[in-house]
């Protein structure tokens, strides 16, 4: 059998799959925190626009509802006072806009600029 018939991947074709698979993991494990810490900010942000009454709460009240969520949850990168927006829909509804941006390290002056808008209607139910 000659040299030319043999098929398959090399070794240096697997060294660059595996080398390609351990960045994308790094990538994950990089970027995966700033999507669970935005997790618990749009379950905060939830809980506040369901509680009873908050429909009318004042915007005030509703951000000191925002900050004891937060610190119920541990949320501490953001702020609340720069972050947090509000909005009526076309009936009337006030929509609580929380507008933020992570900046997250990659390697040496690599950084990933990830930006998140949640939006919650404030129901009161």
């Amino acid at each position: 059998m000659s040299r030319d018939s043999e098929r398959g991947a090399s070794f240096w074709s697997l060294l660059v799959c595996l080398v390609l698979v351990g960045f994308l993991v790094f990538l994950a494990f990089e970027i995966a925190p700033p999507y669970f810490a935005n997790w618990q900010i749009e379950k905060a942000l939830a809980n506040v626009a369901k509680q009873p009454g908050a429909d009318s709460f004042g915007r005030s009240a509703l951000r000191s509802a925002v900050r004891r969520e937060f610190a119920v949850g541990y949320i501490s990168h953001v702020s609340v006072a720069k972050d947090l927006h509000f909005r009526r829909t076309a009936h009337g509804l006030r929509v609580m806009v929380f507008r933020y941006e992570v900046r997250v390290p990659i390697m040496a002056n690599v950084t990933a600029l990830i930006a998140f808008v949640d939006r919650r209607k404030v129901t009161g139910s």
